[in-house]
């Protein structure tokens, strides 16, 4: 990466040296914006329909018929998006429309450059205006150079995302990897070649035969504990709610709350060992296991509370309670369309099969904790990366486009990112 023979002083602060033989112009000078138009019954027709923030759906005729750059103007988003010929743009956002002598991909990435949310004012529903875009300074080379920079950044940003797939990719790979290990083990135990049995329930299938099935609520406490409507007034807790907890992630503790002022669904009180699963549309796994002392912690009724008896190993309730069998199983047994729920007796009568034995299950559960601990360190590995190259893709654009670095005679080889970090 070399940098251009001479600069000058651009006489914007935050923008500082630019090459010599740029100009400075405003991006009215540039390009015309036009709002979008309202759109309806957006979930119909063969078009593309593109909001704020891309394409949000589709509809029934087109109001664009070329290519446009497209920026997010309602809610600040500024996201930049290409709009594919013949689609419709609503009124949450701006159509670009170029003038002579500006390269449509310069221009793009030019504007990519840009973080238009915090240049403005935040307000209770921030917005961008044309006016606004359109007095925003820009250092613009000739158009043959604009062309030489998009073909460079083309060809550049491909390669980085081309990498992000990649990895993302590998990230699928692992969760799947990682669901099946768990499937694998809470079902058939840990030796191939454990004798098997039919368990006589169909959505089941075949298990361990000196395995046990038996109803939930025979081996776990389902909502044990609540906080009472005579609790004192000061009493403070994090609460928790669907929000705070994801299988991938676990728990976050929530806002603290006085009993006085906490919100009607804070009511339900978690232990130590004790796994809580949302009976609220369950496919989106909110589910989650406290196994470290838990002091003044309250959960949503939305939630379950599921506490073992003492013969049974908590852990392994908890990888029974988010594998497959059981999450489809309480989906097929909830009730509604939007907001599909499944409430506390139906839950508690699902059968559970297990090892009688506690050490047995103990021992499952220490298996699956090294295996999860694993994947998802490498997960985490491999997100932190993701994480740099879309740094790198960002920072790359912005020191391009603004003549921080000569790209006119840049070669760039097909071996991928790495001889340009």
């Amino acid at each position: 990466m070399k940098l251009y023979p001479a600069y000058k002083d651009s006489g914007i602060e935050w923008l500082g040296k630019i090459p010599k033989h740029w100009e400075i112009k405003k991006l009215k000078y540039l390009f015309s914006l036009s709002n979008g138009e309202s759109a309806q019954n957006e979930r119909s027709g063969d078009y593309l329909l593109y909001g704020a923030n891309g394409v949000i759906g589709n509809y029934e005729k087109a109001n664009i018929f070329d290519e446009k750059i497209v920026i997010g103007r309602v809610g600040a988003s500024g996201e930049i998006n290409v709009a594919q010929k013949n689609s419709w743009v609503s009124d949450n956002a701006l159509i670009v429309d170029l003038f002579t002598n500006i390269h449509f991909k310069f221009i793009f990435y030019l504007l990519k450059s840009i973080n238009f949310p915090n240049q403005i004012n935040k307000t209770a529903q921030p917005l961008i205006t044309g006016a606004f875009i359109g007095n925003y300074p820009a250092c613009i080379p000739e158009y043959a150079e604009q062309i030489a920079i998009a073909t460079y950044l083309d060809r550049k940003t491909s390669q980085i995302d081309d990498l992000i797939s990649k990895k993302e990719r590998m990230v699928e790979l692992l969760k799947e990897e990682r669901t099946a290990i768990i499937n694998q083990a809470v079902t058939k135990g840990l030796d191939p070649n454990v004798e098997i049995k039919d368990s006589g329930i169909d959505w089941l299938g075949k298990i361990p035969k000196h395995w046990e099935i038996k109803k939930l609520k025979y081996i776990a406490r389902v909502n044990n504990m609540a906080l009472s409507e005579t609790t004192d007034e000061n009493y403070e807790f994090n609460y928790i709610d669907i929000s705070n907890v994801s299988l991938e992630e676990g728990f976050t503790l929530g806002e603290k709350f006085n009993f006085a002022n906490a919100p009607s669904r804070a009511r339900r009180i978690v232990r130590k060992g004790d796994t809580i699963v949302s009976t609220v549309r369950i496919y989106l796994k909110a589910i989650t296991y406290f196994g470290n002392d838990v002091n003044d912690i309250i959960v949503s009724t939305g939630f379950a509370v599921i506490s073992p008896h003492k013969n049974f190993a908590p852990k392994f309730l908890y990888y029974i309670l988010r594998s497959e069998k059981f999450i489809d199983r309480v989906c097929a047994l909830s009730v509604g369309v939007n907001y599909p729920a499944i409430n506390s007796t139906d839950l508690s009568d699902i059968i559970i099969w297990y090892p009688d034995n506690k050490n047995e299950q103990e021992k499952i559960a220490k298996y699956l904790d090294s295996i999860v601990m694993k994947t998802n360190d490498a997960i985490k590995r491999l997100q932190t990366e993701i994480s740099y190259l879309q740094e790198y893709r960002t920072a790359l654009i912005s020191e391009v486009v603004t003549g921080k670095i000569d790209v006119r005679n840049c070669f760039i080889n097909t071996e991928g990112v790495s001889n340009a970090t």
